[in-house]
């Protein structure tokens, strides 16, 4: 008697969950090189390797694609910076957390930064509608941080908490979305320029940037 098939994980993934997760992998990637309007629903199978029929299993339109793609960029930032706050008792180290793991999660797939930039320019009023919802609540959790980190005398006392969270976050999409071209300027003035070197080098300047405009110089 052939034994039974030992019962599956309910941790395994099912194939049409993996699925998914690849469609919304490959539609960032290809959004973000091509912009939504030159990138078709074929395009997208293509690189799942995939029909297109079964794309529309889990996506009924290319706009509902795009949606779920925000989506998924934006609704991560709901459990990972209440958890890095959380993590972090001391002042320094809890802005470091909070920007270690923004610098971490567009790294990691740097078409998250070219595509937010597009999609900021393209449709603005669709993107601050999600940015309301996703990001109020930790917007508010790292505004009452920085506004104790004044009363603290930590921080500088003209620091504007909301506007400083916002620019900093422009400046972790703007260093991976024009990459690139960061590039470009770094070879003009050195030929040798390795990119693994010069990315370090920016993200060593733009963590200093970000803590000298937040924090007091020590005495």
């Amino acid at each position: 008697m052939t034994p039974p098939a030992p019962a599956s994980s309910s941790k395994t993934k099912s194939p049409r969950s993996d699925n998914r997760e690849r469609i919304l992998a490959a539609a960032t990637r290809l959004f973000a090189e091509r912009g939504y309007d030159a990138t078709s629903v074929s395009a997208v199978a293509d690189e799942v390797g995939i029909r297109a029929p079964s794309l529309h299993y889990h996506f009924a339109s290319k706009e509902q694609l795009r949606d779920a793609v925000l989506e998924g960029l934006l609704s991560g930032w709901k459990e990972i910076v209440p958890r890095v706050l959380m993590a972090a008792t001391s002042g320094p180290s809890r802005f470091a957390g909070v920007l270690a793991e923004v610098v971490r999660f567009f790294a990691e797939d740097p078409s998250r930064a070219r595509l937010l930039a597009r999609e900021c320019l393209d449709r603005p009023w669709a993107v601050r509608a999600m940015v309301e919802e996703h990001l109020a609540p930790w917007m508010s959790l790292l505004t009452e941080y920085l506004e104790r980190a004044k009363t603290e005398g930590r921080a500088h006392q003209d620091l504007d908490p909301k506007a400083y969270i916002t620019e900093v976050v422009l400046l972790c999409i703007a260093h991976f979305a024009l990459a690139p071209v960061t590039l470009a300027v770094g070879n003009a003035a050195d030929a040798d320029l390795d990119e693994e070197d010069w990315e370090h080098r920016r993200l060593t300047e733009l963590r200093r940037i970000c803590a000298a405009a937040l924090y007091l110089p020590r005495t």
